[in-house]
């Protein structure tokens, strides 16, 4: 008997801009996510566990390193939960799809132990307070928009509806966000991480980052210094003055 032809499944079509960026690697840390979330949102009994051992916090110094790492995947608030869900449904599929999932899954892995490194060292000689963890991949997703910002430049993007903007302004309004809001607070740690994050997300957002930063550093002081005009010397557009008589 021949098989029935199989068909596709239809999707509505406000979910198709969502569904799009549903990649394979953005899919699986929103599941983890959300299922980390969940169990410390009905299961009372493992908050206590998941605060003291996966949150990042003062036990990452007692040998329990894989807070840098479990903190990326835990909240303990709604809005937290929900910004960094979509911040990394936001910018995530386009870092994916030009740089490929390894490279992807490395920089935010990486920024955000990275960034977990400063926030905790900075904690750590600051001496934590009682209950001071740190949960949440809001730095990791910080990096992204930094390696978005620095892949597409100039490129106009859609953020909501018909507002538009830079790529490179995107980010920058997150960071300059992240740096104020920290100065305000006088969270040092939290400042520390800000900078780490953005850091690594602008130099690791593309293979041969750092170089390329570098180079264009040298080639911008190079202009400053000897003072190169774009475009090469050309007779003057208007002759001395004392050529006008």
């Amino acid at each position: 008997m021949p098989d029935l032809p199989r068909r596709r499944p239809t999707r509505p079509s406000w979910s198709e801009p969502i569904s799009e960026r549903l990649t394979p690697a953005i899919k699986a840390f929103v599941i983890a996510d959300a299922v980390l979330y969940a169990f410390y949102v009905f299961v009372r009994e493992v908050r206590g566990p998941m605060t003291a051992h996966l949150a990042l916090g003062p036990g990452v110094w007692r040998g329990e390193i894989w807070q840098l790492v479990t903190s990326l995947f835990v909240h303990f608030d709604l809005l937290g939960f929900v910004f960094n869900v979509i911040g990394l449904w936001f910018v995530g599929a386009y870092i994916e799809r030009t740089q490929g999932t390894r490279r992807f899954v490395s920089l935010f892995v990486g920024a955000g132990v990275l960034a977990n490194i400063a926030l905790a060292g900075v904690a750590h000689l600051r001496t934590y307070q009682s209950g001071d963890v740190f949960d949440g991949c809001a730095f990791a997703v910080l990096a992204l928009f930094c390696a978005f910002g620095r892949i597409y430049g100039r490129a106009a993007t859609q953020v909501f509806g018909a507002l538009t903007m830079q790529a490179r302004h995107l980010a920058w309004i997150f960071v300059g966000w992240g740096v104020v809001a920290s100065l305000f607070r006088a969270d040092w740690a939290q400042l520390a991480a800000t900078l780490v994050a953005s850091a690594a997300g602008y130099l690791f957002a593309a293979p041969g980052g750092f170089r390329e930063a570098w180079g264009t550093f040298r080639i911008r002081r190079l202009k400053r210094r000897y003072r190169v005009l774009d475009g090469g010397a050309g007779p003057p557009r208007h002759p001395p003055k004392k050529y006008l008589n």
